[in-house]
């Protein structure tokens, strides 16, 4: 199989549906949908073609989830939607517009960046089969080994942030307003932080503390669920298939992406 379609993917769609009450019959489309829209990330321009297909898959996600209002407004339910649909404060309701943004922005957080941690934490464990044997001998080591796959390999490398006053950083004088952008895979691997060879895998690493999630009001809102979710499938996935291996672990397919990092296809056979 091809462990980031029919794995990786499969497991965080399915629960981000579920959380937002998105009926089983109405899944396949999020399935089998492009993982092209955390292109818009980039720190590069977009060409016209691009923008374009991105503008046609924005009106249709507007257009279903629209429609997803509507029938939890009829038929409330024990979701995200339900809730967003009933939320009032001071007499207001959220219109139709912040409903579409707001669920737009969970669907893709809440699966886009756990496939890549899913699918970049088997590959680094393939590609050190020492770590990959502990793992296996102690499997109580998972939830140690997600913060270190968060470390050593991060979902998201890059993220930005405005100044909001003047500050001398490491004799750099940033004034206020200005845009910083944040390497988060690079402080992942500062060997201030981390002196034992950064650049080594080690699932039992004590003190791993990965900025992959950002930090400060900004840290990411699906933090636990993205460890619980990396935890369990990659966890379930050694005990159910141990002899599991990757067809080719030296010559992996990246998207060809730099602030969103994961792979293309990942093909295993057991």
């Amino acid at each position: 199989m091809d462990l980031i379609e029919d794995f990786a993917f499969r497991l965080p769609v399915t629960v981000i549906c579920d959380m937002l009450g998105i009926p089983e019959e109405h899944r396949e489309t999020f399935y089998t949908g492009s993982r092209d829209s955390g292109r818009i990330l980039e720190p590069v321009p977009l060409s016209p073609e691009e923008i374009k297909q991105g503008n046609a898959r924005t009106k249709m996600s507007e257009m279903y989830f629209q429609q997803l209002f509507e029938l939890r407004r009829k038929q409330p339910g024990d979701d995200l939607t339900t809730q967003l649909v009933q939320a009032e404060e001071d007499g207001h309701k959220l219109s139709n517009e912040e409903l579409t943004a707001n669920i737009i922005l969970l669907f893709g957080a809440g699966h886009e960046t756990t496939v890549n941690l899913i699918g970049n934490g088997l590959l680094a464990l393939h590609r050190n089969p020492d770590q990959l044997a502990l793992l296996k001998a102690n499997p109580g080591l998972i939830t140690n080994a997600i913060e270190e796959f968060l470390r050593y390999d991060s979902s998201v490398q890059m993220t930005g942030r405005a100044a909001l006053e003047d500050i001398d950083l490491c004799g750099k004088r940033i004034p206020k307003g200005e845009a910083v952008l944040c390497l988060l895979g690079s402080a992942n691997h500062d060997p201030a932080v981390y002196p034992d060879h950064p650049e080594r895998l080690d699932i039992a690493r004590p003190n791993v503390k990965p900025l992959s999630f950002g930090g400060g009001i900004h840290f990411c809102l699906g933090a636990q669920l993205a460890r619980i979710e990396a935890e369990i499938a990659i966890s379930t996935l050694l005990r159910r298939l141990p002899d599991l291996r990757l067809d080719d672990a030296e010559n992996p397919q990246w998207r060809p992406t730099f602030v969103l990092r994961g792979l293309r296809r990942l093909p295993a056979s057991w």
